[in-house]
């Protein structure tokens, strides 16, 4: 029997820069779309309320996740504005 690859068992790390630290990346996160940040939101705010996070923490990241809202909020607006200048300037 052949032994089986250990590279499939190993996941992503992130070494702290201080103390030298492994720590496991965290996952990709799809902030793309509102939809996408109202859902992260949650998450944290579940996370946050059942303990699993420091409030301060948690409040950071839904500070964060506001700006990201705005700005897709604000991309999406200017995208509309564009075309309907596209489309009256015809």
């Amino acid at each position: 029997m052949k032994p089986q690859l250990e590279s499939a068992k190993h996941q992503p790390v992130t070494i702290d820069g201080t103390s030298g630290t492994p720590t496991p990346t965290p996952a990709k996160i799809k902030l793309n779309q509102l939809e996408d940040v109202r859902r992260e939101m949650a998450s944290v705010y579940r996370e946050a309320r059942a303990g699993r996070m420091d409030a301060s923490e948690a409040g950071r990241l839904a500070y964060i996740l506001t700006g990201i809202g705005k700005l897709i909020e604000a991309t999406e607006i200017e995208k509309r504005l564009s075309q309907m200048e596209r489309t009256l300037l015809k």
